[in-house]
């Protein structure tokens, strides 16, 4: 019997971020676009290619980011440019590129 896997998500708002919350947020959106960028030029699906050929320049140019944000950018990337990819061969595609505007 095939095991099931849900997933509940909680939205919610601080009434005080924690400082330094706004540069991360606008650090791994930089991050992903850069993610994006690089799979839309060399046409990349796969999370683990993405990953073996961007790693360790993310890696050098971010050394101080836990490599836990590195590759759940690399997911999130890959999940965006497939969704881009179904929506463009459907014509509903807005843009010439994807990228994520905020989080």
């Amino acid at each position: 019997m095939p095991s099931e896997t849900i997933k509940l998500t909680a939205k919610f708002k601080l009434k005080n971020p924690p400082e330094g919350l706004d540069d991360l947020f606008s650090l791994y959106r930089e991050i992903v676009n850069f993610l994006l960028t690089y799979a839309y030029e060399n046409n990349i699906t796969s999370f683990y290619r993405l990953r073996e050929e961007t790693y360790k320049e993310l890696r050098g140019k971010y050394p101080q980011l836990p490599s836990h944000y590195l590759y759940t950018a690399c997911q999130m990337a890959t999940s965006i440019y497939k969704s881009y990819r179904k929506r463009k061969r459907k014509g509903k595609a807005n843009g010439k590129s994807p990228f994520l505007r905020k989080m």
